[in-house]
């Protein structure tokens, strides 16, 4: 009878021992799929080409300094304060921007400059300066390119 309720003891444990594997299992699994997940790298791994792989692989880089600019209008001083976020095709192109800061962003403010309050009051005016922002940028680019300006701070007055 002793050594029945012995096998009944260690069957109870070996059990509880596998439940407890499979959960802590279960849980790693778990916790490395939201990591991937986060961080953007389970569509690199699932992607079902390189093609679509190589396309979710961008980086945001955000201007450090925002931009204050005299908008050309006519009859009244306005003025913009803007602050740029930046969509590149390679991580190596934050280093290229950093160094070419000074002609980057003269670049931007002549070309904010030449706008009035009217142009970029519309989203179509917006998205048109996000362009022109992005082919100014790229003129200075080897290395990679910008896909997509963002306005992270966008005032007019």
């Amino acid at each position: 009878m002793p050594e029945e309720t012995e096998d009944l003891e260690k069957k109870k444990s070996f059990s509880f021992q596998m439940i407890m594997l499979i959960v802590t299992l279960a849980l790693l699994a778990f916790m490395i799929f939201v990591y991937l997940h986060q961080s953007g790298m389970w569509d690199k791994l699932f992607a079902s080409s390189p093609q679509e792989a190589k396309a979710t692989s961008s980086f945001i880089y955000i201007f450090e300094q925002n931009f204050l600019v005299n908008l050309s209008d006519k009859d009244v001083l306005r003025y913009l304060k803007m602050t740029l976020g930046v969509e590149i095709s390679d991580q190596r192109v934050v280093e290229e921007i950093k160094n070419k800061t000074v002609e980057i962003r003269d670049a931007i403010i002549t070309l904010v400059s030449a706008q009035t309050s009217e142009d970029l009051s519309t989203t179509e005016g917006k998205e048109k300066l996000k362009l022109l922002i992005a082919d100014s940028i790229n003129s200075f680019l080897t290395s990679g390119k910008v896909t997509k300006v963002y306005f992270v701070d966008f005032v007019m007055q």
